[in-house]
């Protein structure tokens, strides 16, 4: 097992709650001390976040970086947003944004489903997040927030869908009735949509007996099922394993008879057929419990369906939650009426189910088998026959079907035995494919899988077996496999990514790329070959904004990832979107397109707490530029060429470093994606005010380098520090807004404070008048009552006015403590500051020669 593929493990089957507890304030502690960086969009969540089809809602936005939104974007085009607005006054001409909210409304044909969310604004396009479509009939209902106790416990309907938060240490209850008839799927859905939360619900009766309790079905969200004996009321506590909650522990739960799949037999069918499968789970329409399959102690029903595969073998490209090799098995997502989807892949070869009666079950090559580990240490055994030469590989999918498995192949040769007896002579084995896990512990997104894969040449025309089994030594009805026997299919898939460009050795946050005028931006690029495949798989950058641009990537020989760098000139313009990137190679005499899938950490994490490490795909690959900032240095190789080097000498590339007058101290440069070095990677320090330095790579093999002959490109990766403001331009329109209010509240305070002078003017001057007409003489009287009903009048509007003056002032006095709260929000967060930064050079290719013979 490989270090990556066990890193993978261990986040997928936890240690004990004491080593989760510590690891958990551990993680706690570094989070807050995580080093800063130049800022980047990042969005953590939405309230709410999930919206019917044919509604609209305000939505809320929450996270970090989130300033000057100028647009929410949704990845169907049915899902519109649009800022909500504070109407313009007085202190603000223009209309402005209120806070970070967005009026989100879904078109009615939006099918329902799982969408992303990205919102971009000064500081680029943010990460993504998903967003709920819910059915237009879906009875969506918000937590109480007062069900904290079995007393309290809010009460539920049968097909409702509850959106809530846990509470830190806090547990959730809900109650429903069931009958006796009904078979009841109770789901949270809290991981899959990127919760924190680490679900576990446990189910009472009404008398407080518990019934039954789960932690994990769907990755960390649980699923439980209800099959009561009698009608009757029922409780369900929800919480996290450890008790943690914050509003970034959020959930769905509904307790539905709606129809679940559990599993689809077999789970692939080959392009351009339809045939039949066995939908496998509960509720199912049509279908019956003819079929003795049992999982975690339920019986499933089971209906037989036609699903027809499209022609050309593709990734959908829909929302998926679970591992990036997971989420890139090339499939279709098929659904039964309203049910969850499953997706069914795509076979390589014609299909064969397993015959578990069998102990050595022969096949005809090439051959793909439909089994299952369906029972604890569970081993399978196939028999074909192989001709002298030709070469065959052997592939598992197991883990890329979610199942709970770790497959290992062993392949033998049968010979006979001087007795005339079988005997079986190991010709190859395999438990994990070629890791793309980092030891040096820079990187943390796990593009890895516990499949297996491996080739060999027949040495003589003989019958070979294929042995498989679960390392892992589960086995469940759900624990499926494919098991593909065939000549060479030579393919390969394609993934980008990006993390925090200054990785620490312990920790991974996720990021979305925003390049700055002059600067340059890695994405690293992950390319499985398919069946040893070594042609060239040429990758670029397409649908580029103006002033950016991407020299394509080459992939040769064995080489399966490397660094895409992305560069902004000095006019790029302020864009925030989605590219694409696009791998090519020429294989079998056909021009091969994949198109890449982005994938990204889903929080950010330290390797400590590796339980909590977990990645995702998304759906489409996003870029922002900022114009409003420049690149602290811009690095690159002193002469631009292609360097050659023999295996055992020394490479030096003179580096050229160009500042913007803002880096403080030295400037740490070295390789980016050599491919073959593994830790240890050579540095050179440029210090503050030197433009130039000198990297040597020695290309001498060692456990740390596996240096092979090849064509090679890398980059050169530089951290350093700067000086930086952050978002200066909003403290200086800011500072213009808060100096224009201050005037006016001065104008209007004034303006109040003469009009309330008038007014008690106006006061005495009636007074005078009305003591005057008391006191005048028969002659005098009316001409003064007179005088004091217009001193009167006088009064009243200059007590009108007063008072309007007095609440205009007040507003003044409102929007002068606004402005002067955003600008020193604004001043506070724009003082300049040393801030860590990191830096690209544009691709270098090298070419590594053979030693010279001496």
């Amino acid at each position: 097992m490989s270090t990556g593929t066990l890193i993978h493990h261990i986040a997928r089957y936890r240690v004990s709650y004491s080593s989760n507890v510590f690891v958990f304030v551990f993680a706690l502690f570094f989070a807050a001390n995580a080093p800063a960086q130049l800022p980047t969009a990042d969005l953590s969540r939405m309230e709410p976040r999930a919206v019917r089809a044919g509604e609209s809602a305000a939505v809320n936005l929450y996270g970090s970086n989130l300033e000057d939104l100028a647009a929410l974007q949704f990845t169907h085009p049915g899902i519109k947003a649009k800022p909500v607005m504070l109407p313009a006054d007085e202190f603000w001409p223009e209309p402005r944004q209120d806070g970070t909210k967005f009026e989100v409304s879904v078109a009615a044909d939006v099918p329902p489903g799982i969408y992303e969310a990205r919102v971009s604004g000064y500081f680029g396009l943010s990460t993504a997040r998903p967003f709920v479509v819910a059915p237009a009939d879906s009875n969506e209902i918000v937590e109480s927030g007062k069900n904290s106790s079995r007393e309290t416990a809010m009460p539920i309907e049968l097909n409702q869908v509850v959106t809530g938060s846990v509470a830190s240490r806090g547990v959730d209850w809900f109650k429903f009735s069931a009958k006796a008839d009904q078979r009841l799927i109770i789901d949270v859905v809290a991981e899959r949509i990127d919760s924190r939360m680490d679900g576990l619900i446990v189910l009472f009766d009404a008398g407080g007996k518990e019934i039954s309790r789960n932690r994990q079905r769907y990755g960390r969200d649980p699923f439980l099922e209800l099959a009561p004996d009698q009608d009757g009321e029922f409780y369900l506590a929800l919480s996290d394993i450890l008790y943690r909650g914050s509003g970034d522990h959020y959930y769905r739960l509904s307790v539905t008879d709606r129809p679940h799949i559990d599993f689809i037999f077999p789970p692939m069918g080959q392009p351009g057929s339809t045939r039949k499968h066995k939908v496998f789970g509960r509720n199912l329409p049509g279908g019956s419990l003819s079929e003795l399959v049992y999982l975690d102690g339920q019986q499933l029903e089971s209906v037989e369906v036609e699903i027809e595969m499209p022609d050309e073998p593709r990734t959908p490209n829909a929302h998926h939650p679970g591992e990036p090799r997971q989420g890139m098995l090339r499939g279709v997502d098929f659904q039964l009426e309203d049910s969850n989807s499953y997706r069914v892949g795509f076979a390589t070869a014609p299909i064969v189910a397993e015959d578990p009666g069998l102990e050595s079950q022969t096949v005809s090559v090439p051959v793909e088998i439909a089994g299952r580990f369906e029972e604890p240490n569970d081993l399978d055994v196939f028999r074909f026959k192989a001709r002298k030469g030709e070469e065959y590989w052997v592939e598992a999918i197991s883990d890329r079907l979610a199942a709970n498995s770790d497959p290992m192949v062993v392949v033998h040769k049968i010979a006979l035995a001087e007795d005339e007896s079988e005997k079986r002579i190991k010709v190859a084995e395999n438990d994990d494919p070629a890791s793309f896990f980092r030891v040096d512990g820079k990187d943390a997104i796990n593009m890895d899988t516990a499949d297996a894969a491996v080739g060999f040449t027949a040495d003589a025309d003989a019958d070979y077996s294929v042995t498989i089994l679960n390392q892992f030594g589960s086995g469940d009805a759900a624990n499926l496999y494919r098991l593909a026997v065939r000549k060479p299919c030579h393919d390969f898939d394609l993934m980008a990514t990006t993390e925090r460009p200054l990785p620490t050795n312990r920790a991974g946050y996720s990021v979305t790329p925003l390049l700055r005028r002059n600067a340059k931006w890695g994405v690293r690029v992950f390319c499985p070959r398919r069946d040893g495949f070594q042609g060239d798989i040429v990758v670029s950058a397409e649908d580029l904004p103006e002033g950016v641009s991407a020299k394509p990537l080459t992939l040769s020989g064995k080489t399966d990832h490397g660094i895409l760098v992305l560069a902004a000139d000095a006019q790029a313009r302020s864009w925030a979107g989605n590219i694409r990137i696009v791998g090519r190679a020429a294989i079998d005499g056909k021009n091969l397109i994949r198109e890449a899938r982005f994938a990204s950490l889903v929080w950010g994490h330290i390797f400590s707490d590796s339980i909590r490490v977990r990645s995702r795909l998304a759906q489409l690959v996003p870029l922002g530029v900022n114009e409003r900032e420049e690149a602290p240095v811009v690095i690159a190789p002193a002469e631009e060429k292609e360097w050659t080097v023999e295996i055992g000498q020394t490479l030096e590339i003179p580096i050229k470093v160009t500042d913007n007058g803002t880096r403080k101290g030295n400037l740490t440069i070295e390789p980016h994606s050599l491919f073959g070095m593994l830790r240890g990677q050579p540095t050179v320090n440029v210090p503050e005010g030197k433009g130039d330095g000198v990297l040597k790579i020695s290309f001498r093999p060692t456990g740390n380098f596996k240096v092979e002959p090849g064509r090679y490109q890398f980059a050169l990766h530089g951290t350093g520090v700067a000086k930086y403001r952050h978002n200066d331009p909003a403290n200086v329109r800011t500072g213009a807004d808060r100096r224009r209010i201050e005037k006016l509240a001065d104008q209007f305070k004034a303006e109040a404070e003469k009009a309330r002078a008038a007014a008690v003017a106006a006061k005495k001057a009636l007074d005078q008048a009305k003591q005057n007409a008391s006191t005048a003489s028969e002659e005098a009287k009316a001409d003064l009552q007179a005088k004091a009903k217009k001193a009167e009048v006088a009064h009243a509007e200059a007590d009108k006015k007063a008072t309007a003056a007095a609440e205009e002032s007040k507003r003044a006095e409102k929007a002068r403590a606004e402005i002067q709260r955003l600008a020193k929000t604004a001043a506070a967060k724009a003082v300049e500051k040393n801030e860590k930064f990191a830096a690209w050079s544009d691709l270098i290719t090298v070419v590594v020669k053979p030693a010279s013979k001496k």
